[in-house]
């Protein structure tokens, strides 16, 4: 949002003939919508047809596997050409056409968060520095987070820890985890009287594991302690409900699972912050408090034709149905689990337990360097992976999503079986 974006302006959008030609494209949702109706199978039936013919919504070449969506999410057909029709409305000179209003409604009710409490951010990493920057800590406070932390989420706190003399602590956890407890247990037992912050995924880009981020937050506002998730991976991909998680800050990219335009992103504060976090930005009312969390959307002139994107990709998710998505992520996932975990020489690291891993199967092949193998895939059938090169770590990320035809998964599955025998 600029600095002009305020209640008059939201008036005018909302109401203005020109803003609603402006927003011709989610027809194309309705459209879409129809044509997901028609094709709806049975619960006891095989809905394959189903996903091929979602495919097509996509503009992913026939002969491109693309396995990576845990890095950035291909942007469906209506999601793109909703980005195109705002930047073409902005070069005739007519007025964007982005209705904040709805679109602020679409993401609250997709993560089930407080509309008041959302900022509009480019990516997580942004959100996590505004968090970061934005708090009060001093020489010696403590921050929690772990070994298992994207450089989006981590470099803030190393940032604030060479400059202000914070205590930076990563907590190593347990590969393949297997007991949620236990990963509240190693959170518990390093607190100390100096921890300010605890910092983590809410699903970790090395594994797929899905963090106890409730049980965490609950320990962080029973000892006082400031709760910040990274939050990159979950929208779009699993269920997530800020009023039963109740963190203090929750920050997304919904490039990813989502599918929406590179540069959306957001960022959750919690009410009781709203008018406490200091701004890393400062433009129009960044000291009006009376505006709470939305001082923090007064960023200057943006390109805002990613907001239209991410609107039609909430749309479209809504279209296929947040259930059926997350069962056709799963399908896929274990898949790939299982084929893998025949194998010989291959170990997985991401969990067994389907309750504590979503959308991705990280592994390492013994005596094959993932890089080596990456390349083999991507010479062989054009497969796009994912190497988890960060703490040394060396092992081979594959994320599925419902633009894979299971076809896809089984021929991943016999070039490795080669690769491997």
């Amino acid at each position: 949002m600029n600095d002009e974006m305020g209640p008059t302006r939201r008036e005018f959008l909302r109401h203005s003939t020109l803003a609603a030609a402006a927003l011709a494209w989610p027809r194309n949702i309705e459209e879409l919508r129809a044509r997901v109706a028609q094709q709806i199978i049975s619960p006891d039936g095989d809905d394959e047809a189903f996903w091929i013919k979602l495919r097509k919504e996509f503009l992913i070449p026939d002969d491109r596997i693309y396995l990576n969506i845990g890095m950035l999410g291909p942007q469906p057909r209506v999601v793109f050409d909703a980005a195109v029709e705002h930047m073409r409305r902005v070069a005739m000179t007519y007025p964007p056409g982005v209705d904040w209003e709805e679109l602020e409604h679409a993401l609250g009710d997709l993560i089930n968060a407080d509309c008041d409490g959302l900022v509009f951010p480019r990516n997580t990493t942004e959100g996590m520095n505004f968090v970061a920057n934005g708090l009060e800590l001093n020489e010696g406070d403590e921050v929690l987070t772990t070994t298992h932390e994207h450089i989006g989420g981590l470099c803030c706190w190393q940032l604030i820890a060479a400059r202000r003399g914070v205590v930076l602590k990563q907590l190593k956890l347990p590969v393949p985890a297997s007991d949620p407890q236990e990963i509240v247990s190693i959170f518990q037992n390093a607190i100390t009287p100096r921890t300010r912050v605890i910092s983590m995924s809410h699903v970790n880009f090395t594994t797929g594991t899905v963090m106890p981020v409730k049980q965490i937050a609950t320990l962080c506002r029973e000892r006082n302690i400031i709760s910040v998730i990274d939050g990159a991976h979950p929208p779009g991909l699993v269920r997530v409900d800020m009023r039963d998680i109740d963190p203090d800050f929750y920050a997304s990219s919904p490039h990813k699972w989502l599918m929406a335009p590179q540069g959306t992103g957001f960022l959750y504060i919690r009410e009781s912050w709203r008018t406490k976090l200091w701004p890393t930005l400062a433009s129009g009312d960044w000291d009006n408090l009376k505006l709470g969390a939305q001082r923090f959307n007064h960023l200057g002139s943006f390109d805002e034709s990613r907001m239209a994107g991410l609107l039609a990709a909430i749309k479209f998710h809504e279209a296929i149905g947040r259930d059926r998505v997350e069962a056709r992520a799963e399908v896929l996932r274990q898949r790939l689990h299982d084929g893998l975990a025949a194998m010989p020489r291959v170990r997985i690291m991401s969990p067994a337990r389907a309750d504590m891993v979503a959308g991705m199967v990280t592994f390492k092949v013994d005596g094959l360097e993932s890089l080596e193998l990456q390349k083999r895939l991507a010479s062989a059938a054009n497969v796009r992976t994912r190497v988890i090169g960060e703490y040394d770590y060396g092992w081979m990320r594959l994320s599925p999503f419902v633009y894979n035809p299971v076809s896809e998964i089984d021929r991943v599955l016999e070039l490795i079986a080669h690769e491997v025998a």
